[in-house]
């Protein structure tokens, strides 16, 4: 919150517990950020000692306390005694910080972060089933940024093992499909291939012959994999630029296995206390590492020698701590326990281990996902079909066609991001066109909306933003959108500690509601409180702005 609104609120709970010590009073639990007021003393613990009921309890502590300088008032609800601080003599200081063009962004911190998010295999387009990896892995790194880290977002690319010979194999020998998008013409030579390699054994002899030469180091096998990767990356990487999520780089696993570095793993793990071998095998003996049933062994060679997807994995993380001093991993929750193993084997080698951040799945309307099924749906046919709705609900609009279609881009896309990023990552949920493009409720459209409303009163203001100045008490409404603006910056500081990304659209709803109820309660200009409500404006406008950017949200002047 506002430095100022902190130590206002540390001068009165420091007050009351002093009237409480005089007063023979127990020492009740206060509540600095209650759902009602701005702090709110919690009573219910004080009814047995005193032997009194919770309310009375209350009512006494109203009392008691009303004469403090720093309280207007105080109304009690139930056993709560809520106060409301004297919002007037507060404002100067509190609007100050507020008016700050860097209110709520963290300083230069001296660590560096590289945030791995996405990192999907390349054999097709992405699906609707893991996009919260980009959206959230994306949004993270904005927020981080924001707060004053450096931040480079990296993407694995897995162009070594079966999927990827498979890949290479498919567009060597097959035709690709009709679409335009280079992931979905080529994902069709992956089919035909992931079917011929399953009922041909001259086929599946074939590409096994090509993953071992991969796995052994063969130049000529890893130029092979990388190129076909990196030709269905080229259509991947459009979806992610459509969605505001494309990383700042991509590492090749190939590379892992070309520069030595999968070899020096593997020797290194060999000296391991316990390093185990199993007909040829080597592993990690993890009995005494809490690792349930058949996990205990986690193997970093095949019986020939050679690597498997996990020794690369070790081999990339140490690779990320040569470039930066802390790596953040965006991972779905099925690699809760392949995370678990990666970090036992970097304590092994002594590495530093990344922080992780996990997140369930999205469903669809009709059900869970299913790729054996053929329950598919494709992130860009999803942003096409909110994009094509948002358009439609533009018809009406009195803008240009191209002004339409520009917007309908920007509120389709920020609404599937926000809808996905409002939900916390742990919880799965089911995504809903209708929802995320709603104009009422907590949605982008309903955010970007009150952006747009905030660019039409500047507009209209049509002069300087002056000095804000105080002129008459301030009203209800204003209180609440100060006290709502008076709390970004532990908003972004609680988010950041607990990458919990979706703390930021809760409040990107509050501050937007709040700033609804003032535009319906107060006239901004023309009125006696001009200097101060155009001032209320601005700053709502830049902290919404900023909000809605660490979301990938485009922020619209007009709508």
């Amino acid at each position: 919150m506002s430095r100022n609104l902190e130590e206002a609120k540390l001068s009165v709970i420091s007050d009351i517990n002093k009237i409480f010590k005089e007063n023979k009073y127990p020492i009740l639990p206060i509540d600095e950020n209650p759902i009602q007021g701005d702090i709110s003393i919690i009573c219910f613990p004080g009814a047995q000692s005193l032997k009194k009921s919770p309310e009375e309890v209350a009512k006494n502590v109203s009392e008691m306390i009303s004469h403090i300088k720093l309280i207007k008032e105080t109304f009690v609800v139930k056993a709560f005694c809520n106060i409301v601080l004297d919002w007037d003599f507060l404002f100067e200081d509190i609007f100050g910080e507020i008016n700050n063009s860097e209110y709520g962004r963290g300083v230069s911190k001296p660590d560096s972060i590289l945030l791995e998010h996405t990192s999907a295999n390349a054999t097709g387009p992405f699906h609707m089933g893991r996009a919260r990896n980009p959206i959230i892995g994306d949004s993270v790194s904005r927020l981080l940024k924001y707060y004053g880290y450096e931040v480079s977002t990296e993407y694995y690319v897995n162009d070594t093992g079966r999927q990827a010979a498979t890949v290479a194999y498919g567009i060597k020998n097959f035709k690709g499909g009709d679409s335009k998008k280079q992931d979905h013409k080529l994902v069709e030579c992956y089919r035909q291939a992931s079917d011929a390699l399953k009922s041909d054994d001259d086929i599946k002899s074939e590409i096994y012959k090509k993953m071992e030469l991969i796995e052994s180091g063969d130049k000529e096998s890893l130029m092979e994999v990388k190129e076909a990767a990196e030709m269905m990356l080229s259509g991947m990487k459009s979806s992610l630029k459509r969605l505001n999520a494309e990383a700042d780089s991509y590492f090749h696993e190939s590379d892992l296995i070309l520069d030595g570095s999968v070899n020096v793993v593997i020797k290194s793990l060999k000296k391991s206390n316990i390093c185990s071998e199993e007909k040829g095998a080597f592993y990690l003996d993890l009995e005494g590492k809490n690792i349930a049933g058949r996990n205990q062994k986690f193997f970093f060679t095949r019986n020939n020698g050679l690597s498997l997807y996990t020794t690369r994995d070790i081999a990339y993380h140490l690779n990320k701590f040569t470039r930066f001093n802390k790596a953040l991993n965006i991972l779905g929750e099925d690699h809760k326990l392949q995370s678990n193993l990666l970090n036992i084997a970097l304590e092994e080698l002594d590495s530093n281990k990344p922080d992780n951040l996990f997140y369930s799945f999205v469903n669809l309307p009709g059900g869970k996902m299913s790729t054996r099924a053929g329950r598919v749906v494709y992130l860009d046919d999803m942003m096409d079909q909110i994009v094509d709705a948002s358009l439609e609900r533009l018809r009406e609009v009195d803008m240009s066609d191209n002004q339409k279609r520009l917007l309908s881009e920007k509120i389709g896309i920020g609404s599937l991001r926000y809808n996905v990023l409002k939900v916390q990552p742990e919880k799965g949920f089911t995504f809903s066109i209708d929802d995320a493009l709603s104009i009422q409720g907590d949605s982008a459209p309903f955010a970007m909306y009150s952006h747009a409303r905030m660019s039409s009163i500047l507009r209209r203001y049509e002069a300087s933003i002056p000095n804000s100045k105080l002129d008459s008490d301030l009203v209800e409404s204003e209180i609440e959108l100060i006290r709502t603006m008076a709390k970004w910056p532990k908003t972004v500081e609680s988010a950041v500690d607990k990458f919990a990304i979706h703390i930021i659209p809760n409040y990107v709803h509050q501050l937007s509601s709040k700033f609804n109820n003032f535009y319906r309660d107060c006239k901004v200009i023309g009125d006696t409180n001009e200097a101060l409500r155009i001032n209320l404006v601005s700053s709502s406008k830049r902290i919404l702005f900023d909000a809605l950017d660490i979301l990938g949200v485009e922020a619209p002047d007009r709508m």
